[in-house]
């Protein structure tokens, strides 16, 4: 994580979505901090996936959202032979937006959004 990106997000949550819903994680995300995500945003999520290791500490791949309201720094990595991917969200330390991003994770581990 970059230094301005670590100094702005000083509280993290960490789940697991459904790798069929990573697309959906990353609108839904974008929506709570007010990002426009669009298709190039997909793309890089996509390619970035692509080879990594939730059990590899060096195969995770990084992402921002930089939002107007707020900025999240998301880590992604797919647990091979399982249809999850593990997610850590970096964010500000707001209450508010924790339970928020908490929501979307636990939605999206369970149900699959069909988009």
């Amino acid at each position: 994580m970059s230094d301005s990106l670590e100094a702005s997000a000083s509280a993290s949550t960490r789940s697991w979505v459904l790798a069929a819903n990573v697309r959906p994680l990353i609108e839904s995300l974008a929506a709570l901090v007010d990002y426009e995500a669009d298709a190039w945003d997909w793309d890089a999520v996509e390619a970035g996936l692509e080879g990594t290791d939730a059990d590899d500490p060096h195969g995770w791949y990084d992402y921002p959202l930089i939002g107007t309201v707020a900025t999240l720094h998301i880590e992604l990595a797919n647990d091979p032979g399982s249809i999850i991917t593990t997610v850590q969200v970096h964010h500000a330390p707001d209450k508010l937006l924790g339970a928020r991003i908490e929501t979307v994770l636990s939605m999206l581990a369970r149900y699959q959004v069909m988009a």
